[in-house]
């Protein structure tokens, strides 16, 4: 029962990345062609930049990554931009996880922030949180069943 707690506090830690910097990916898919707006991010392609060097063009203590997609219309089909980058605050007041909505122009916009370990806005933002909710459901599974015993 120990090591499942201590193996728990350890992969938290983990998670957590080191406190006094971060390294996001940070490019464009208008600019890059590695940094698609269709289809998977492919981190072997891209590199992470430390968010409080002068190769961030913002500076800061988290990663963003921010995707503008237009409705499909009948006489042009819809169009969609991926950004990658550093950030020093949230501008929707939220210092993790995603918001969603639409935009002054009508397009759709989903923006997500994280700062809980290197390179966390590239492909998947949530792949580590799964896998810490799988550890703690076996924790307290485990917890409940050594007490019936």
């Amino acid at each position: 029962m120990n090591i499942i707690l201590i193996l728990f506090l350890v992969l938290v830690y983990i998670q957590r990345g080191p406190v006094d910097g971060i390294q996001c990916y940070q490019c464009s898919s208008e600019e890059d062609e590695f940094c698609p707006a269709f289809g998977k991010f492919d981190e072997t392609k891209n590199a992470l930049v430390d968010c409080f060097s002068l190769e961030s063009y913002v500076p800061g203590h988290m990663c963003m990554k921010m995707a503008k997609e237009s409705f499909d219309t009948f006489y042009a089909k819809g169009w969609k931009t991926v950004i990658r980058s550093c950030a020093s605050r949230s501008t929707l007041g939220v210092a993790q996880g995603c918001r969603y909505f639409i935009d002054e122009v009508g397009l759709e916009v989903a923006v997500c922030y994280c700062e809980n370990r290197d390179g966390c806005n590239g492909s998947s933002m949530k792949s580590h949180s799964i896998l810490l909710l799988i550890l703690a459901l076996t924790s307290v599974l485990s917890l409940r069943w050594s007490k019936c015993e």
